[in-house]
């Protein structure tokens, strides 16, 4: 037979674990700074903590690219798998001939409609040349105060 502990309420608990959680402690070194602008204070002793030898960190991300270039293939292989196991090349398929069979129906259906989208397409075509135009201009534009500044200052 064996008794059982009580436990604290749910409340106790999830206070404890904030104020563990909320604690924090200041590095030694900023400690240590800050005492330097106090007069009178005197500074605590701090114990150095080497820093990790260089050849951890090479080891670290070499593993690390190591671990990447070996998962590559292994995950596009597994895409590859589901891809074809699941047929999504044939839905893929689908989705490509999809606008077009919209705009044959669209055309069967409005005998006008093949007249408006080219001139959609017209006005499509002569909007990309004045944005062509538009951005020429503010390219040349932006150029002019440049010329300008460099005349100035030779007269």
């Amino acid at each position: 037979m064996s008794t059982q502990l009580p436990t604290p309420p749910l409340d106790d608990l999830l206070d404890a674990a904030l104020r563990h959680e909320l604690r924090w402690e200041a590095p030694p070194k900023l400690t240590n700074r800050l005492l330097h602008l106090v007069p009178g204070a005197v500074p605590m002793a701090t114990a150095e903590i080497s820093p990790l030898p260089r050849w951890r960190l090479y080891v670290a991300i070499a593993l690390m690219s190591l671990l990447i270039l070996v998962s590559i293939p292994g995950a596009s292989y597994l895409y590859q798998l589901v891809w074809f196991q699941w047929g999504f090349a044939q839905f893929i398929a689908q989705l490509e001939a999809l606008p077009a069979r919209l705009l044959q129906t669209f055309y069967e259906t409005m005998p006008f409609a093949r007249e408006l989208v080219s001139i959609i397409a017209l006005i499509r075509d002569q909007l990309h040349w004045l944005l062509v135009a538009l951005v020429l201009w503010i390219i040349l534009d932006n150029r002019q105060p440049e010329r300008q500044l460099v005349r100035q200052e030779s007269k």
